[in-house]
């Protein structure tokens, strides 16, 4: 419910909440999902889905750590302090259930996998929130949306090919229609043209045909990548 609020609070001005709702909103609506979707699927899907999991929340963490907070605290010092604490936590926290991916799955406790999923998840959830509530409305308040833009743009300096090529299919299948078509609309004003037949290669990877028919009809200029 709140971070539905901080969608409606902010749609006033919607050039800015577009340049920060894929890295504060739909990343983590997508982070949910696929956490959610390991912790029913039992210790099989963990052991081979949680590895990718981690990667993209690391990358994700990495981002921020590295690209949005410095450039935050610049402006606004100290409206980062609470995403310490949660970043470490987190990263111990996916890096134990890492260890028991990589184990011999026969021998995962489902007893354990759950207590660990469950602290995770609980986590992850807070600090999420954290960040939808806080975070994201100061780098609406103290930043310009060409700003706001133009570090949007900077993402791919941190993201090798090969981990976009793991990342997009699995971002576009853990969202929904609606979500797909504004994360394709930001992409399509905050990314590089040069860039976008690569990043519609991967999407298109990871859809089925009637979802990437529905996308592309909804964006054709995300479309005009892969024609």
């Amino acid at each position: 419910m709140r971070r539905d609020g901080v969608e409606r609070n902010h749609m006033h001005d919607p050039d800015k909440f577009a340049a920060v709702s894929d890295n504060f909103i739909y990343v983590h609506r997508a982070l949910r999902c696929d956490l959610a979707r390991i912790m029913a699927g039992g210790a099989g899907l963990f052991v081979q889905d949680f590895p990718r999991f981690a990667r993209i929340l690391a990358k994700h963490t990495e981002l921020e750590d590295e690209l949005f907070f410095p450039a935050l605290e610049e402006r606004a010092p100290g409206a980062t302090v609470l995403t310490n604490g949660p970043h470490a936590e987190i990263e111990a926290l996916a890096g134990e259930l890492g260890e028991l991916a990589a184990g011999p799955g026969a021998e995962l406790n489902a007893t354990v996998l759950h207590e660990g999923l469950t602290r995770l998840g609980t986590a992850l959830e807070v600090h999420l929130a954290e960040e939808e509530e806080a975070v994201m409305p100061a780098m609406m308040e103290h930043f310009s949306a060409r700003e706001l833009w133009a570090l949007d743009g900077r993402i791919m300096e941190f993201c090798s090919p090969e981990f976009m090529a793991e990342m997009l299919p699995w971002w576009f299948i853990h969202m929904n229609a609606a979500d797909r078509v504004a994360v394709a609309g930001n992409m399509v004003v905050g990314v590089a043209p040069e860039a976008l037949p690569m990043l519609a290669r991967c999407i298109v990877a990871g859809l089925p045909a009637q979802d990437w028919a529905q996308l592309s009809g909804r964006v054709p200029a995300l479309a005009g990548g892969v024609e």
